[in-house]
């Protein structure tokens, strides 16, 4: 059988000239989601993004964690310890609220010396006065001592009304790390029910970066 397929392939080889090899997929990219508070990987613009983002040579991955109603910091750090094994300039984070506390907590353990690109969505790391349930996981996460500076693509979205995270916290983060940022108006806590079903201003920023 062996023979018949190789004798095959000669024939359509000289007869028209060229014989197309089998198309490999190649993963290059990894891009990790990291959702908030109350949230799960199926819910708000994840898995939009996720089939925007993923092709032959990009894996997206949408990391789960437990409890999302009542976070711990251990294990939330347990998922990304568990699932990020290596981070490199290949490596692209994007995290949402809480996700964006404990992304940088990760980050700043870890200390990489390349990271692709951080992208944080309503990104903060001091206490929320309308979610003082969530003192404790935010406190417990501050001793983070992280450094972008080995991420050449980083970016933070603001929402000018965001009934959760006030701007000026996220501003406040994005000069404190030296993060460039976009201020959206109306955006809310970029939720589904603030419309964002869908983000297309993330997915031209990643589309941009990946094009480098």
């Amino acid at each position: 059988m062996k023979k018949l397929a190789y004798s095959l392939g000669l024939f359509f080889t000289s007869f028209f000239g060229y014989a197309a090899p089998p198309q490999e997929t190649t993963i290059h990219r990894q891009i990790f989601i990291v959702h908030g508070y109350g949230a799960t990987a199926h819910d708000h613009w994840f898995e939009s993004l996720q089939r925007q983002m993923q092709d032959s040579h990009t894996q997206v991955t949408i990391l789960q964690l437990p409890y999302p109603m009542q976070p711990d910091v251990e294990a939330w750090q347990h998922v990304l310890e568990q699932n990020i094994k290596m981070i490199d300039e290949q490596t692209y984070f994007v995290a949402h609220s809480l996700g964006g506390v404990t992304l940088l907590n990760f980050l700043s353990k870890r200390n990489p010396p390349k990271i692709g690109g951080v992208i944080l969505v309503a990104g903060f790391t001091e206490t929320l006065p309308v979610l003082p349930q969530l003192d404790s996981y935010i406190l417990k996460s501050q001793n983070m001592h992280i450094n972008l500076k080995n991420s050449p693509n980083k970016h933070l979205f603001i929402s000018e009304n965001d009934e959760y995270v006030p701007p000026e916290l996220s501003i406040k983060l994005a000069k404190q790390l030296d993060i460039p940022f976009t201020l959206i108006p109306k955006a809310g806590h970029f939720l589904a029910e603030d419309g964002y079903t869908d983000f297309p201003q993330l997915v031209r920023y990643l589309k941009e970066i990946l094009r480098k």
